[in-house]
C-alpha cells in the first residue's frame, strides 16, 4: 500500500479570541515561553505573527489557505523559520523548514455553557520527529490510553500501523486493518485503565499525510463505527464524518466504567486502496466539532 515515510508533527493549542458558530475562525493566541525559542504569538486573518525568545523579535507571515486531496494547509509568504528547533529536544540538529502548514482543527465545547469558546488546533510542519516544541498541556498530543484485543493491523515491508498508533498525533501512523475487503467488523477494545465514565470518543479519520495528502481519498475512512460497552452489553451503530479534523462521537449511553469495544461498520470508499485508516480514537471528556465536517477542495 503505503511506502515509508518519514516526516514531522508539531502541536499547537491556541485560545480563541474570536468564535463564530457557523464556521469559526482559525485565529487566536499561543500559550508560549515553554520549551522553544520562537513562540507563535496569534494567528489572524492572513498572518501569523511570533516572537524570537533570545532577541525579542517580532515577525508577520502572510499565510493563505490551499486545500490539497482535501486537507488544509496554510501557504505562508516565507519558510518558517529554522529557530523552532532549537530548544532542548532538537538543539545542534540542523532542521530544513517548509512554507506550508497542514491544519487541524476542532471546536470545544464549553461544559458549563454549552457554547464553542476555544479551539483545539493541530499544525504540522516539515522538519520535526516528535511533537514536543509546541505543546500545551501535553495531554492535547498524546494521551494515555490503552487498547487490546485488536482483530489486525497492516504489516508492511518497512512500517505497521498497529493499534497503539491511535493514542498519538503525530501524521502518517494510522492504525489501518489487514482484513480483506473493506474490514467491515474489525476493531478493538478501548480499555477503562482510568475507572472512569467518558461522553465521547475523540476521533481523528483516515489516512493524514503531511507530504502525501492524497493518501487521505486513496484509502478507505470510517464511515460508521459500532460502540459496546463490554460490562454493560450497550451496544449503538454511530456515524463518523469524512474529515481529517478532529471531532467527537457521543458515547452518553455508556453510563458505568466499562471497556469499550469499537468496531468498523461502514466505510467511506477509498479512490485506490481497501484498507481502512483511522488516525486518532480515544476516550474524551469534552464535546469537539471538527472545523469542517467533510473534506473539501
Amino acid at each position: 500500500m503505503k511506502k515509508k515515510v518519514s516526516f514531522c508533527f508539531v502541536v499547537f493549542l491556541f485560545l480563541l479570541q474570536q468564535f463564530f458558530c457557523e464556521n469559526f475562525l482559525l485565529q487566536g493566541k499561543f500559550f508560549p515561553d515553554l520549551y522553544s525559542t520562537i513562540d507563535v504569538l496569534y494567528i489572524k486573518e492572513n498572518v501569523i505573527q511570533y516572537t524570537f525568545e533570545t532577541t525579542n523579535q517580532e515577525k508577520i507571515v502572510n499565510y493563505s489557505k490551499k486545500y490539497d486531496s482535501g486537507l488544509l494547509f496554510f501557504k505562508l509568504s516565507e519558510a518558517f523559520p529554522k529557530e523552532i528547533s532549537e530548544d532542548f529536544y532538537y538543539r545542534g540538529i540542523d532542521v530544513i523548514t517548509d512554507d506550508k502548514i497542514l491544519i487541524l482543527a476542532g471546536g470545544l465545547v464549553n461544559q458549563k455553557t454549552g457554547k464553542q469558546d476555544s479551539i483545539l488546533l493541530f499544525a504540522t510542519t516539515k522538519g520535526f520527529e516528535d511533537p514536543y516544541p509546541f505543546i500545551w498541556p501535553m495531554f492535547h498530543f498524546e494521551v494515555q490510553r490503552q487498547y487490546k484485543d485488536c482483530s489486525s493491523f497492516l504489516k508492511e515491508k518497512n512500517k505497521e500501523y498497529p493499534v497503539e498508533n491511535l493514542c498519538h498525533f503525530i501524521v502518517d501512523t494510522p492504525w489501518v486493518e489487514a482484513a480483506k475487503g473493506d474490514g467491515i467488523g474489525e476493531g478493538f477494545t478501548l480499555v477503562n485503565s482510568w475507572n472512569d465514565v467518558y461522553p465521547y470518543l475523540l476521533i481523528m479519520n483516515g489516512y493524514i499525510s503531511y507530504e502525501k495528502p492524497y493518501l487521505y481519498k486513496q484509502n478507505n475512512r470510517v464511515k460508521k463505527i459500532k460502540v459496546t460497552g463490554l460490562k454493560s452489553g450497550k451496544t449503538k451503530v454511530l456515524d463518523v464524518l469524512d474529515t481529517p479534523h478532529p471531532q467527537t462521537v457521543d458515547i452518553s449511553f455508556i453510563t458505568e466504567p466499562e471497556d469499550i469495544r469499537v468496531e468498523i461498520a461502514d466505510v467511506y470508499k477509498g479512490t485506490k486502496y481497501d484498507d481502512t485508516c483511522l488516525h486518532f480514537c480515544v476516550t474524551y471528556n469534552n464535546e469537539v466539532i471538527p472545523y469542517e465536517n467533510s473534506i473539501g477542495e
